[in-house]
């Protein structure tokens, strides 16, 4: 019986051990979480409200700016302390703001009515999110990469 015990406080010990290194190597994997988390609830209101498609509606659209807008601060309050996940949060920082800011001035343009303009507008937005696949895949792909 006496081994038993032994058996299970060793293992017990290998638990209490696993779960110290998990903890203390477990900072990028949590940091990714907090990133992803944000990028896709941004992903997935964005979605929520472009299903029936925009078609210049300035209510959808003023919307999206204020998704945009929360996404850009919930992503600044992120804590980081890995360089790499601070350069991704930079990019898709620069994407959010990018969006919200030319988002502001379609809703301006539409209301002018100043068709150049809103053509311009919807230009700039798609070459904002261009990068935006490259940016989740490299985001994902490092999250994947066991930590050095």
């Amino acid at each position: 019986m006496k081994f038993k015990v032994q058996q299970l406080g060793i293992l017990g010990m290998t638990i209490a051990i696993g779960s110290i290194v998990v903890s203390c190597s477990s900072s990028k994997v949590s940091q990714c979480a907090n990133i992803i988390k944000v990028v896709n609830q941004t992903v997935t209101d964005t979605k929520d409200i472009t299903a029936a498609g925009t078609k210049g509606d300035v209510a959808t659209i003023e919307k999206l700016a204020g998704i945009f807008e929360k996404a850009a601060k919930d992503l600044d309050s992120v804590s980081l302390n890995d360089e790499r996940l601070k350069t991704y949060r930079g990019q898709f920082l620069a994407m959010y703001k990018g969006a919200t800011d030319i988002n502001k001035q379609l809703v301006a343009s539409i209301k002018e009515r100043k068709t150049t303009k809103v053509y311009e507008g919807l230009r700039k937005s798609r070459a904002t999110f261009s990068p935006e696949q490259d940016l989740a895949t490299g985001l994902t792909q490092y999250c994947k990469e066991p930590e050095k």
